[in-house]
C-alpha cells in the first residue's frame, strides 16, 4: 500500500490484516465498486500468506463457539482455521468476490465437521438476528461499517448486539505507539487519532460493557515482512510494464510510502487484535 492522499481507515485495516488476506468491507452494494475492489485485491494476490496467527487461532478455538461471523473475512483463512480446530457453523462475508472464489477453495477438503459459507454482503446492511452469534470476528475491517476516526467504535457498537450474552467479540485494528509527526499526520490523515493508543482500544470496548480477555500486537519483524513483501510485488509489477502509467504511478506511491514507513510509520504505527466478552451475563451486565 501506498498513498500520497491520507490513508484512510479502510486502507490501514486491508493493509494490516495479512492473516486474512486482506479485507475489505464498504460501499459493497455497488457493482461498480465491487469490481474496483476486486481489481486491488487481485494486484494483491501474492500477500495471501495463509497463515493466520497460531496463539489466535488456539485462543479462539478454546471458546468452543457454534455459530460465528466473519467481518470482512478475505480468503477466510482464520474462519477455515477455527473451523478445522472446532466444530462451528460459520459465515465469512467480504466485498470481493475474488477473495470469496479463494475462500471457497481453500474451504474445499477442510474443516468437515463444521458448516462454512461465504457470502459477498455490506456489513452495513447484512442482516443478524439479534444475539444469535457465540462469535463475531473483525480482523483489520472495521471501516466495513464506516469510515473516519470513530470507526473502530462505530463498528464494535454495531456489532455488540449480534454477540449473545456470554459470547465473544474479536476485533483487530491500528493503533497508534506514539503522536504522529506532522509529516507523518499528513500521510495518515485522521483516521487513526494519536489518542487511538493499544490502551484505548482495550478501554473502547470495556466502555461499550465488554469485558477484556486477551490481546495481542504484531512485531517490528512482521511490519517489515508485510511491507517489504508489498514492495517487491510493486516494483516486480513495474520492471514487467515499464509502459504502463498506472504501474509507475504506483510504483511512485510506494517509495512515498515506504520513505514515510522507514521514517515515521515503523515506530509510530501498530496494530493489535482484541478479545472481548460480552459482559451481559457477567455479574448481572454493565
Amino acid at each position: 500500500m501506498g498513498h500520497s492522499e491520507s490513508v484512510t481507515k479502510e486502507t490501514a485495516g486491508r493493509m494490516y490484516a495479512p492473516e486474512n488476506c486482506l479485507s475489505a468491507g464498504d460501499d459493497t452494494g455497488d457493482p461498480t465498486v465491487q469490481e474496483e475492489w476486486d481489481r486491488r485485491y487481485i494486484e494483491r494476490a501474492q500477500l495471501w500468506s495463509g497463515r493466520p496467527n497460531g496463539a489466535l487461532v488456539s485462543e479462539i478455538a478454546e471458546l468452543t463457539p457454534g455459530r460465528v461471523l466473519d467481518v470482512g473475512c478475505g480468503c477466510g483463512e482464520v474462519l477455515i482455521r477455527l473451523g478445522e480446530r472446532y466444530p462451528i457453523r460459520g459465515t465469512g462475508i467480504d466485498v470481493s468476490g475474488d477473495f470469496l472464489a479463494e475462500a471457497q477453495k481453500r474451504a474445499v477438503g477442510r474443516a468437515a465437521e463444521s458448516k462454512i459459507d461465504f457470502k459477498v454482503a455490506d456489513a452495513k446492511t447484512y442482516l443478524v438476528e439479534p444475539a444469535s452469534l457465540d462469535l463475531v470476528m473483525c480482523l483489520g475491517a472495521t471501516h466495513a461499517f464506516g469510515l473516519g476516526c470513530s470507526a473502530y467504535r462505530n463498528a464494535i457498537e454495531q456489532m455488540i448486539p449480534w454477540v449473545k450474552p456470554g459470547g465473544f467479540l474479536l476485533v483487530a485494528d491500528g493503533y497508534m505507539k506514539q503522536p504522529a509527526s506532522t509529516e507523518y499526520r499528513k500521510l495518515l490523515g485522521d483516521s487513526l487519532p494519536d489518542e487511538m493508543t493499544h490502551a484505548a482500544n482495550l478501554s473502547t470496548g470495556k466502555d461499550l460493557g465488554l469485558v477484556p480477555l486477551a490481546a495481542w500486537t504484531s512485531s517490528e519483524e512482521e511490519w517489515d515482512e508485510f511491507e517489504w513483501t508489498y514492495q517487491r510485488i510493486v516494483v516486480r509489477n513495474a520492471v514487467m510494464n515499464p509502459n504502463d502509467p498506472e504501474a509507475m504511478s504506483k510504483l511512485s506511491r510506494r517509495h512515498e510510502w515506504m520513505d514515510a514507513y522507514l521514517r515515521w510509520g515503523r515506530d509510530t504505527l501498530g496494530y493489535g487484535m482484541y478479545l472481548f466478552q460480552n459482559g451481559a451475563s457477567l455479574d448481572g451486565g454493565r
